[in-house]
């Protein structure tokens, strides 16, 4: 599921971010050897979880039900002892401990030569359940009865026979108890297949992912380590945090193939996770492959200044260590070629790119000159500005936008609540390379999940 979760979230980030810097025409570039531009980089990945106490009461409950099914015979006094479970068992978590509190209701019955004879009474039992997770994913548990008590005690004195109830329901709680303890570990484990559930989960990082099929943009996504921290409970639900660790990169080339791990990311418990995840992705972004990107910012532009008119077509963009370059025809009141030249910048506090010290210069009939006043100044050059200018900022909004619609879907398939807020997403660094553009991308965000159902992990 987290997988899809990246996809979605930076298929919308990065593409919109090269959308400001392709091209779609073919030219030469520099070539770029893959061992040049391979980077790692680590990210910090938190969900934050919430389990839904009502569905984890009802995992609960089921398996005891099953136990429950039995009645337990007792022949030194001939008497035959159902159980059943008049009211819900209550659970609750608290750090690696489950606390559940069942009612448990008894009938005794004992046949004699006048009649068939039943007691009724109602015991409380309660069961701690220790949890613990080692670092290779082995589940151990171990429930132990803490304490019970008669809510109801039964009693059978007819005609003189008085038989020892109490004593009789000792000797059933002992029969039962370690049974109810098993039912219950048996509940645990069989809600929490963890361990195969990731290797499952695991094998979606194995192989780069295509986060969009009509765009060469690729994500390797490798988790390295995740860490746990203790369920916390409150009065709805029992909630913790998840954190990954993992090295992701981006690049516009599928990468070579690697062979598939064998062993899962090891767990730990750690009981100071943040709240919020910070995913950094190193991007490695070849001109040639975003060439059809820059279109729907450019490519057949019409730019007016008075009476005289120009419409961009033919784009190019290139860039070496120094330039970016947009090569265009023009046509219009002048015909030619136009080439666009700057330095690429970053603001950090205006969160945009732009392109320093513009020059623009105009070719007709393969004589390069300055471009004419009126296009190389006023109104012209500003409008070329603007639409070589990205804000990351302003598009933050459709990247939430873009995610809230596709979590709907997946809240929906899974019977979960699932949300995601932004908080920022920014450059930490950027770097030319002849066809290249290499970035370091950060955002911030909050994750958060909430499952109904014990249920819901087997679906993934």
């Amino acid at each position: 599921m987290m997988s899809r979760f990246v996809k979605i979230f930076f298929s919308f980030l990065i593409i919109s971010f090269l959308s400001a810097c392709g091209t779609k025409k073919e030219i030469v570039y520099v070539p770029v050897k893959q061992s040049e531009t391979q980077k790692d980089f680590y990210t910090d990945l938190i969900i934050n979880y919430r389990l839904d106490k009502s569905g984890i009461k009802d995992t609960f409950n089921r398996s005891i039900e099953e136990t429950f099914k039995t009645s337990f015979n007792l022949p030194d006094f001939d008497i035959k002892m159902t159980l059943s479970k008049p009211k819900e068992a209550t659970v609750e978590i608290e750090g690696k401990n489950i606390l559940v509190v069942i009612p448990v209701g008894i009938l005794v019955e004992k046949q004699t030569l006048l009649a068939n004879l039943k007691a009724k009474g109602v015991l409380e039992m309660s069961f701690i359940t220790d949890v613990d997770l080692d670092s290779t994913w082995n589940l151990k548990t171990k429930t132990n009865l803490s304490v019970h008590r008669w809510i109801e005690k039964p009693k059978l004195n007819i005609a003189g026979l008085n038989l020892p109830i109490e004593m009789i329901s000792n000797v059933i709680i002992k029969k039962t108890k370690s049974q109810i303890e098993q039912s219950i570990d048996d509940g645990v484990k069989e809600s929490f297949t963890i361990k195969q559930k990731m290797k499952e989960t695991m094998r979606m990082f194995d192989q780069p992912i295509q986060m969009d099929p009509n765009v060469s943009a690729w994500l390797n996504i490798k988790p390295e380590k995740i860490q746990l921290n203790r369920i916390i409970n409150s009065r709805f639900s029992a909630q913790g945090k998840i954190s990954i660790k993992a090295l992701s990169t981006f690049t516009t080339y599928k990468p070579v193939p690697v062979p598939a791990s064998l062993n899962l990311p090891k767990v730990y418990w750690n009981e100071t996770i943040p709240d919020s995840s910070l995913f950094r992705l190193v991007a490695d972004i070849q001109m040639y492959d975003v060439n059809t990107l820059i279109k729907a910012n450019l490519d057949g532009q019409t730019f007016t200044a008075g009476d005289k008119t120009i419409t961009l077509s033919n784009i190019v963009t290139n860039c070496d260590y120094e330039f970016l370059r947009v090569v265009t025809d023009v046509a219009g009141s002048v015909n030619g070629t136009l080439i666009i030249k700057g330095r690429p910048k970053y603001d950090a506090a205006a969160n945009n790119f732009y392109l320093e010290h513009i020059d623009i210069q105009l070719k007709t009939k393969n004589v390069i000159h300055k471009a004419a006043a009126w296009i190389a100044e006023g109104k012209i050059r500003n409008e070329m500005e603007k639409m070589l200018k990205f804000s990351i900022k302003d598009n933050v909004a459709k990247v939430q936008e873009n995610i809230n619609a596709q979590i709907a879907a997946i809240n929906s398939k899974y019977n979960m609540e699932m949300k995601v807020n932004i908080g920022s997403v920014d450059v930490e660094s950027f770097e030319l390379k002849p066809g290249q553009i290499q970035a370091l991308m950060r955002s911030k965000f909050y994750l958060e999940i909430r499952l109904k159902d014990f249920r819901t992990f087997n679906k993934f």
